[in-house]
């Protein structure tokens, strides 16, 4: 028996991350590989003009994010307070008002697409290609929701199978028809387009494992207007991340103004291949931060801030080492990386060589920023998680590249970089200054009291280590003036919950963390494995009869709950200082 070593932590969120990094390929690789055929098959111009229509595909994100990301961090933190009813409404906002609000922006989207290709290509020659490739893209929108949607809850109800099958087979699909269309049929970029939309749609019926399943923990419910709290909570969750989309979309079109106007053709080639590649980096920074979301929130549901502090450090560590591998790669073959998006002349090689190199440091400190403004989200600091968008997104980047296209046009591709290093320094100055005011530790900004009077412990699933464990209880009821009873009932109760785990929740040696919390009016026992399912409140044994010792823990702490969270068993006791 150790101090918490956050090893059951640690494991889910590797466990997570695989299937959550499919899920973030999902959203970019379709791009990626829509980039890289049409760059081969029909040429850089034809990328260019996909390029153009990069702002849509953020305004598209913009409802994904708001209801997706929002209500499946929201149903997280609801499952964390074991409030399954309201999970279950997150879960129904999310998806049905998310596919709702999808085909409206497509409806709109697809009437205004003509007056939209003028608007993005300045009506140059690039307008036909431009507005081709605009319609498949909003009809795409609908299907996004349904398809990445569900795979979000796929996830955190831990079929990591299914969440990851559901996205590479969607661009799987993808790219066979990528081919078809373009190369077979010679649809042009609408080809692309469609191929994309045919992707989702066949992809989709793999839903129907899901909603079929008996594992899933939320499941689609009747709402109403004495709900709309609930809501609102999902899209107070999901705007700060809604919100790197709206600022995407404006960063994008200012810089592909910006450069096409200081470089010409040459330089919106080099961008379109630096930001197409960029999109290979944030598959991995947006899946780290994407899986840090849930568990974070369910976490922050349980007043576990220490828990929450070890994903960060360890969500910040991962990110960063794919980051840094992401970034040696550009720096050491930056022509290969570029060549895969189509063929480029000698002067327009010679400047993305340059320009990708110093373009990519940005990489590490967009996966800082991700991660710090995951964590703010989910821990409900929307205003920390809002700055931080908007300083990177627009406040910094428009103006610096700006100052080099008008300076030294090699440094504008560093402008990236430094946008995100200041927008990084500046909201950790503002986060500290409010943390002092406010007197919490740091610019994390989590509850200090949350901390206080706490046992936390990791054991081994063993007889011996949760006989140790109970000793150790004991032992800290009384160094805090806690009545003899109290200490003994809680240590009796640990007892049985942990060796009851041993026995039928874990086939294999494995850890549980123990938390006893000794709050004003009541102490309070949580329990955490990541066994298979194991209700310790209703649970029986194989020949049909009830656990006796289980019944007794019931009957010594009639407070007690069972929540199936993230693939996690958590049980919680709580017993009142004053003994009966």
């Amino acid at each position: 028996m150790t101090n918490r070593t956050g090893n059951l932590l640690r494991k889910k969120f590797n466990e997570y991350l695989i299937s959550t990094v499919a899920m973030s390929a999902s959203l970019y690789l379709a791009a990626i590989v829509d980039n890289i055929m049409v760059g081969n098959i029909l040429g850089t111009d034809a990328l260019s003009a996909v390029n153009l229509t990069t702002p849509i595909v953020y305004i598209k994100n913009i409802v994904f994010s708001i209801f997706i990301y929002g209500g499946n961090t929201l149903a997280a933190m609801y499952k964390g307070k074991r409030d399954h009813n309201k999970a279950d409404k997150a879960f129904t906002f999310s998806i049905l008002f998310g596919f709702i609000a999808s085909s409206i922006l497509m409806t709109v989207g697809i009437l205004a697409a003509q007056p939209t290709a003028v608007f993005l290509s300045q009506g140059g020659q690039l307008y036909d290609n431009v507005l081709a490739y605009i319609i498949p893209l909003w009809v795409s929108g609908p299907l996004v929701v349904i398809n990445s949607g569900t795979a979000a809850y796929v996830r955190t109800d831990g079929m990591r199978k299914l969440a990851i099958a559901l996205p590479i087979s969607s661009n799987i699909i993808n790219l066979i028809l990528d081919y078809v269309f373009m190369k077979v049929f010679g649809w042009g970029v609408a080809g692309a387009g469609w191929a994309t939309v045919a992707g989702y749609a066949i992809g989709s019926l793999l839903l129907l494992f899901y909603f079929s399943s008996k594992q899933r923990t939320v499941h689609f419910t009747r709402v109403s207007h004495k709900d709309l709290k609930i809501l609102l909570g999902v899209l107070q969750t999901g705007l700060p991340t809604a919100l790197i989309h709206v600022c995407n979309a404006v960063r994008t079109y200012a810089v592909n103004g910006i450069i096409l106007a200081a470089a010409g053709t040459i330089g919106m080639k080099v961008v379109t291949i630096c930001m197409s590649a960029f999109n290979l980096a944030l598959i991995f920074i947006n899946g780290s931060a994407t899986t840090l979301m849930p568990i974070c929130g369910a976490l922050f549901g349980e007043r576990d801030n220490r828990g929450v502090r070890y994903v960060l450090r360890f969500s910040l560590l991962i990110t960063e080492i794919m980051c840094v591998v992401v970034l040696a790669v550009f720096e050491v073959f930056p022509l290969q990386v570029g060549g895969m998006f189509g063929k480029l002349t000698v002067e327009a090689a010679a400047q993305l060589e340059t320009a990708l190199r110093i373009f990519s440091v940005c990489i590490p400190f967009y996966g800082v920023s991700y991660i710090l403004r995951a964590f703010y989200q989910s821990t409900k600091q929307r205003g920390a998680a809002s700055l931080f968008t908007i300083l990177e997104g627009v406040v910094f980047i428009i103006p610096l590249i700006y100052l080099f296209s008008e300076t030294n046009q090699q440094l504008m591709w560093l402008s990236f970089a430094l946008a995100e290093a200041a927008s990084i320094l500046l909201t950790v100055i503002t986060m500290q200054i409010i943390a002092r005011h406010k007197k919490r530790k740091n610019f994390l900004m989590l509850d200090n009291a949350a901390e206080t009077n706490v046992l936390d412990m990791t054991i081994t699933n063993q007889v011996e280590s949760a006989l140790e464990a109970s000793r150790k209880i004991k032992s800290f009821c009384s160094e805090n003036d806690i009545d003899s009873r109290i200490g003994t009932i809680l240590a009796v109760t640990n007892e049985e919950l942990a060796v009851n785990a041993a026995k039928y929740a874990y086939k294999d040696k494995n850890q549980i963390d123990i938390c006893l919390r000794i709050l004003d009016d009541k102490l309070v026992l949580r329990f955490r494995d990541n066994g298979k399912f194991f209700n310790p409140t209703e649970y029986i044994n194989d020949s049909g009869e009830e656990i006796t010792g289980l019944s007794v823990v019931r009957k010594l702490t009639p407070d007690i709950s069972y929540n199936r969270v993230l693939g996690f068993n958590v049980t919680v006791v709580a017993i009142s200082r004053t003994p009966a």
